[in-house]
């Protein structure tokens, strides 16, 4: 397990607004039997105090745990449509996952993994997204 920085960008487009979310945290990276780890601990600012997200990367499969009050597993496939529980402080629901693309160029030492995907609840569009994630070995420039 080696520590990072994460530079992490999520585009959220619905209907009638876009909104662009960029932060910086910093986590760990390590690689397992299921693909490349990445590890970070998301905080108020971006609305999920208290949650541990893990993404597991893996070629064109993409696993993201989030565990804590807001508790999710997301899948994205490209190509593939997954239907997932999503927590909330609110209450749990059940969302689609279509992912349009996929490009990983993770490695060892770090890199970037972005992907597109759409959500929908019981079928109703609900946006479109894209997220970017650059990972690079502490103290290092991306």
């Amino acid at each position: 397990m080696i520590p990072v920085d994460l530079n992490i960008t999520s585009i959220i487009k619905s209907e009638d607004d876009e909104e662009k979310i960029e932060f910086f945290t910093v986590g760990s990276y390590r690689r397992t039997k299921k693909g490349l780890v990445i590890g970070y601990e998301e905080n108020e600012g971006i609305g999920y105090e208290n949650c541990k997200v893990s993404i597991t990367a893996d070629g064109d499969c993409i696993t993201i745990e989030r565990t804590g009050p807001a508790a999710s597993t997301l899948c994205v496939e490209k190509n593939v449509k997954h239907h997932c529980v999503y927590g909330t402080p609110f209450g749990d629901f059940t969302m689609g996952i279509n992912t349009y693309d996929i490009d990983n160029t993770l490695s060892e030492v770090g890199g970037r993994l972005w992907f597109k995907y759409s959500i929908d609840i019981n079928n109703d569009f609900v946006s479109e997204n894209e997220m970017e994630i650059l990972v690079t070995p502490s103290g290092e420039e991306a």
